[in-house]
């Protein structure tokens, strides 16, 4: 073998190392963003179960359209200047705004969040509505990413309305664990 040949093969040698290389090294990035997409989702999904943001969403689901009544309450949101130990509202919005700023810059997966929480992120838009529209009068930049949230939300949920998962049938014997239908009368 000429050094001509064993130079050509050292090089092809040296061409397939590296592409295999490459290769390896996109897979694992692949499943590295795969990782932090899951460490993200799983972060926000635990927070959700803090008690200070039950407190809130408690507050916001049972007391909120109380609290709008009040001129003073609502005056706060206005000026945009609030105690937000009174205002527990801005907790919950927050806690959107920080999923649609992950979603909208693509740090978090869209099927991933939507098939868990688009239920809940839209009627939490709804049930802030009224505050959104309040402290967009001095800050319209307010909750930007959770309304972009509640937006993908609707259009999802929409979507599923219309082209419902479908699911599997029961294995013969099982019929009575299905409770998509109502039970037969007595």
């Amino acid at each position: 073998m000429t050094w001509e040949a064993l130079s050509a093969l050292a090089s092809l040698v040296t061409a397939a190392v590296i592409t295999a290389t490459a290769i390896i090294a996109v897979v694992q990035l692949r499943h590295l963003r795969t990782a932090n997409q899951l460490s993200a989702a799983l972060s926000l999904y635990t927070e959700l179960d803090d008690a200070a943001l039950r407190k809130a969403r408690s507050f916001v689901h049972l007391e909120l359209e109380e609290r709008m009544k009040d001129a003073s309450f609502r005056e706060q949101l206005i000026r945009a200047k609030f105690d937000r130990e009174v205002h527990l509202e801005i907790k919950l919005g927050n806690y959107w705004e920080n999923f649609g700023l992950l979603l909208r810059t693509g740090l978090l997966d869209k099927t991933l969040f939507l098939d868990w929480g688009a239920a809940g992120c839209l009627y939490d838009w709804r049930m802030l509505r009224d505050v959104t529209r309040a402290i967009r009068g001095a800050r319209p930049e307010v909750w930007r990413d959770f309304e972009y949230l509640a937006r993908l939300s609707a259009t999802h949920l929409d979507s599923m309305e219309r082209h419902p998962l479908r699911q599997p049938k029961w294995r013969e014997g099982l019929e009575e664990l299905d409770v998509r239908k109502a039970p037969a009368g007595p």
